[in-house]
């Protein structure tokens, strides 16, 4: 199995990177979090690696897509029990959410729930009006700048590439060995979007929406490579059901023809411990057997404690004969 890491303030060591390189089949850099500064910044980091080490990797940049997410926030431990959704970047008030996508407040309904930061926060909305809305919160919890939010059914469409991902595709295609993935993918009309925006890079589509279950055969033949991504998937369908969703996935192998990547928590506990879990171990040899042709490791070497014991392990296991 392919392994892509996604990197972060756990591995901006080009020493870390560097021993990345002897495991890593790719990297990923999640666009949402980073600054057009900020990306180029990591771009140039990778090309000098990459010059040392004589041979080019291929680094994912992870476009929003379809996936919204709150702008500039004070880190809340807890939000407060009802909360004001605006069309904006920033807020310096926690009663405030600054949600830089007008879209939302165009079909948001009184009585919508929203789902932030990984479904750990829910809040039902009680007033709209053309750029703001009330919300009440169901569940509460951690927030921060830059988190996810959408409506727990029918998230938004892609209409058309935002700003933010346009200013990103257009310095990835500055270097060479950049690729795209489009979160949130439905149909996989998207592609059609973006196409004409990337060059013929390659384009992969994250699957995080369960509606779109039944268009997977379609979003096959419309993008390069497809990831099967648990964390917003969950958030979206609901943890009882995901099981059964990754089974009907892995059902579709023989239909496709793309590369399938898992993706979200896959050695979650490295995160925070310096060795799997024996549950997290025998369930990557199961994503093996499924027919997986490769993963996506996320928190694990972004933010991790132990980034380098991930590689390790990784690299063991898969020299391991069994």
């Amino acid at each position: 199995m392919k392994r892509v890491f996604t990197l972060g303030p756990a591995s901006e060591l080009q020493s870390i990177i560097e021993y990345f390189c002897q495991t890593a089949d790719g990297f990923r850099l999640n666009v949402a979090h980073l600054s057009l500064d900020g990306l180029k910044t990591w771009l140039d980091r990778l090309s000098s690696i990459f010059h040392n080490q004589g041979k080019v990797w291929p680094v994912i940049l992870d476009l929003q897509g379809a996936k919204m997410r709150i702008g500039q926030y004070p880190s809340q431990a807890k939000i407060p029990p009802t909360v004001c959704l605006f069309v904006g970047e920033f807020s310096a008030s926690p009663d405030y959410l600054p949600v830089p996508h007008p879209d939302l407040f165009q079909v948001l309904q009184v009585g919508d729930i929203l789902s932030l930061n990984d479904d750990r926060l829910k809040i039902k909305v009680t007033q709209v009006g053309q750029r703001q809305a009330q919300a009440d919160v169901l569940i509460n919890g951690e927030l921060s700048a830059y988190k996810g939010i959408n409506r727990v059914d029918h998230p938004l469409p892609f209409i058309q590439v935002g700003q933010r991902d346009r200013a990103a595709i257009e310095l990835g295609l500055q270097y060479e060995y950049v690729q795209f993935a489009c979160s949130f993918v439905f149909d996989g009309t998207e592609a059609e979007h973006l196409r004409p925006l990337t060059q013929n890079r390659r384009l992969i589509a994250k699957i995080e929406r369960p509606e779109s279950m039944q268009f997977i055969q379609q979003i096959d033949r419309y993008f390069d490579e497809l990831w099967f991504c648990r964390g917003d998937l969950g958030t979206q369908a609901g943890l009882k059901v995901l099981g059964a969703l990754q089974a009907n996935f892995v059902a579709q192998f023989p239909q496709l023809s793309k590369p399938k990547f898992i993706a979200g928590q896959v050695l979650e506990y490295m995160t925070y411990f310096p060795q799997p879990t024996r549950s997290e171990v025998v369930h990557l040899y199961d994503l093996k057997q499924a027919g997986f042709d490769g993963m996506v490791i996320s928190d694990e070497t972004a933010i991790g404690q132990y980034p380098e014991k991930v590689a390790e392990f990784l690299q063991d296991f898969f020299q391991t004969k069994i």
